[in-house]
């Protein structure tokens, strides 16, 4: 069961990128009631006393500006796992973590912010720039195709108890019985919430990612959220997969990303 007493998980490495991310934390501390822990990941254990002691004073100087409780953490390994073994052993509520573009062998190889959050139980908010308003007024939805939708309207369920949003309902100008059978699930799961929602298609002129990503500028969206795909292949991440434009998107707006969990094939609807 989600609570808002879980913590937030922040991934930190001094960087400006993940200041925003300590920033969106922050925020979200303060209007779910809870905890940010702020994780460092280095590269040898002897310097984890020192390491340690940085941490807790870069969290001090936060603690005293914003008012927040935070509890900091070191740990030696390799960032994807260690990231995501951290998550689930504190039962986080949500990862905030920053992100960038893909660069060199990463565009080949993945970027390594999916290969943080591929198979990871918690979802992950990801940032490109700190945050611009405190509200969440309008959340873009992409459908597609794929059975897990449901997850994601779980968590549009969950982001309804503390913020007031407009859905906004992305669809793929496609004739799929899939897409429909998704759209038409999503409908009345948001009725059934009484949740505002508006249904947009695509025009087929971009990639159905690339026109969300625009849609979403344009009615100035303050979230997108997206599934990743279950198996992301050298020849997907060599073109250039969906996820991976959601995730590093020009207009720098965050996205929540979700994993596909095996059990939500068994949702009706998502056939």
């Amino acid at each position: 069961m989600v609570t808002s007493n879980r913590p937030i998980l922040v991934p930190y490495d001094y960087t400006e990128r993940s200041d925003y991310a300590v920033k969106y934390a922050v925020q979200l501390a303060k209007i779910i009631e809870s905890d940010i822990v702020m994780l460092h990941i280095i590269d040898t254990i002897s310097k984890e006393a020192e390491e340690l002691q940085r941490l807790e004073k870069t969290a001090e100087t936060i603690i005293n500006k914003y008012g927040v409780s935070i509890e900091c953490k070191i740990r030696h390994g390799d960032v994807s796992k260690v990231i995501k073994a951290v998550a689930t052993s504190i039962e986080a509520f949500i990862v905030i973590m920053k992100t960038q573009p893909p660069r060199g062998t990463e565009k080949i190889l993945r970027s390594r912010s999916i290969r943080v959050m591929m198979g990871s139980k918690i979802p992950f908010l990801v940032v490109q720039e700190a945050p611009k308003r405190l509200a969440i007024r309008n959340i873009v939805f992409p459908i597609d195709f794929r059975k897990e939708n449901k997850e994601k309207l779980i968590w549009i369920s969950i982001l309804s108890k503390y913020y007031t949003s407009k859905i906004h309902l992305f669809k793929p100008k496609v004739n799929d019985y899939r897409v429909r059978n998704n759209l038409e699930f999503a409908k009345r799961f948001l009725e059934g919430k009484s949740l505002s929602y508006e249904i947009i298609t695509g025009e087929n002129k971009l990639s159905s990612a690339d026109e969300a990503i625009n849609y979403a500028n344009e009615t100035d969206a303050q979230l997108i959220i997206i599934m990743l795909s279950k198996n992301v292949s050298w020849f997907s991440s060599l073109i250039g997969i969906s996820e991976q434009k959601y995730i590093s998107n020009k207009h720098k707006i965050p996205v929540m990303v979700l994993n596909p969990k095996a059990e939500l094939h068994k949702y009706e609807g998502f056939n």
